[in-house]
């Protein structure tokens, strides 16, 4: 994969600002990972590489509370609090490993 790290990660905190929800990354994710779907459901991106999906939800500046499901989009996991809380950098890394 030849994906720019550094240029994705610009982009995306561009996108985001500080405050804006996750689901702004839509283009962004798109254009820098054309092997997955991204699409918003309300503010929180889901993005499907395969089978499987990730459900991604703003918490703060620099952290994103992430779901990973299989075979179908759910937001249940991180509505309840649930998931893993990942920074910019991590995700990009989750995104990245489902993308090959």
């Amino acid at each position: 994969m030849s994906m720019d790290r550094q240029k994705f990660k610009a982009e995306a905190g561009a996108c985001l600002g500080q405050d804006k929800p996750v689901g702004e990354l839509v283009d962004c994710v798109a254009a820098h990972f054309p092997d997955v779907e991204a699409f918003r459901e309300n503010d929180d991106l889901v993005i499907k590489g395969g089978q499987r999906f990730l459900i991604v939800r703003r918490e703060s500046a620099d952290k994103f509370r992430v779901s990973e499901n299989v075979s179908a989009p759910s937001t249940n996991l991180v509505d309840y609090g649930g998931g893993a809380v990942r920074s910019l950098d991590e995700l990009i890394d989750e995104i990245a490993a489902l993308a090959k």
